[in-house]
């Protein structure tokens, strides 16, 4: 039977047209914007009010309490702006980070033949999915954060690791001179010498974690479920432990069906970190949206920026997860 033949005066025919209709649709989408943006225009001269961007490169004039980056009051907005988005990303990355090791071990637990490990596993799932995450977030720093002790009764978990109601002390660790740490040392006000996470941030990662974990431990269950208990069984006729067939044979399989809702529950803690204005952690909300805003008078301009970052990290974020779920897939045929 011979190889059928691609093309024919039909085949291009329905090309030509798809390709028009993608061109006219395009055309639509760019008039569309442009009459937003025009009658926005328009509507902000008759009010008076000034628009464009020249305000990023004024001085900033305020303080930001958290910043990965060098930046004082006489920085300009740009750079406030800048150290807004990097605080947000930097929490986002810890939340993902820790609600992905939460989820694994808790859907795992969630299997297991244990009785007191499936139902801990079960009660977290339960207790925190079950709650809203913005209460979650307040219990954690209005309650949990604040019972901690002051500057004088820190508690101190290794010589490195300082806690106390300021927030969490690491130790600085310098490579100019070979390898060295330098633990934190009590200054006047707070420890000094090393790097801390503020207990606003502390507050938002717990929260957001646990929440998010219970959601990504159901994604995790359901992806070890769906692998056949033929390929269970398989690896144990070969002889692998438990653990083994676990971590080489069900766990790739599992990946193909955890990646596509995991990539929903990322993006979804990646927009929650807006949550954080509410306690005043410094992100791009808080920063951006709320003191620029504020100073600057252009709402336009500030709600165009941070739609815009982010509907581009979502947009990001989808990307890199297909990509690795295409890569996986193909990997599985």
């Amino acid at each position: 039977m011979g190889r059928r033949r691609s093309g024919g005066p039909g085949e291009l025919v329905r090309k030509n047209s798809a390709f028009w209709l993608q061109c006219l649709l395009g055309l639509v989408l760019v008039a569309l914007v442009f009459l937003v943006f025009r009658t926005t225009q328009s509507n902000l001269e008759l009010l008076g009010v000034q628009s464009g961007f020249d305000f990023l490169w004024k001085k900033a004039g305020f303080s930001i309490s958290q910043h990965l980056i060098p930046y004082t009051e006489d920085s300009p907005i740009w750079v406030a702006l800048a150290v807004a988005i990097l605080n947000t990303l930097l929490l986002a990355v810890f939340c993902i980070f820790l609600a992905s090791l939460l989820g694994l071990f808790v859907g795992i637990g969630r299997l297991s033949s244990n009785w007191l490990v499936s139902r801990l596993s079960l009660a977290y799932l339960e207790l925190f999915r079950n709650i809203p995450v913005l209460l979650q977030i307040f219990f954690w720093y209005y309650v949990a954060l604040r019972a901690l002790p002051s500057l004088e009764s820190s508690i101190f978990i290794t010589d490195y690791l300082v806690l106390n109601n300021r927030g969490l002390y690491f130790p600085f660790i310098e490579f100019a001179n070979g390898f060295s740490i330098s633990p934190p040392v009590p200054g006047r006000f707070a420890y000094e010498g090393g790097f801390y996470l503020m207990p606003e941030f502390l507050a938002l990662w717990i929260g957001l974690s646990l929440y998010n974990g219970s959601y990504i431990s159901e994604i995790v269950r359901s992806g070890f479920q769906s692998v056949a208990r033929g390929q269970w069984e398989a690896g144990a006729a070969l002889g692998l432990k438990p653990a083994a067939v676990l971590r080489r044979v069900a766990f790739p399989q599992a990946l193909r069906a955890v990646l596509p809702p995991l990539t929903t529950v990322y993006m979804n803690m990646f927009k929650a970190t807006s949550l954080a204005a509410a306690i005043a952690y410094p992100e791009i909300v808080s920063v951006f949206v709320g003191t620029v805003n504020n100073l600057a008078g252009r709402p336009v301009e500030v709600m165009a920026v941070s739609l815009a970052f982010y509907a581009g990290v979502s947009f990001l974020v989808a990307w890199l997860m297909g990509r690795w779920n295409k890569r996986v897939t193909l990997r599985g045929q």
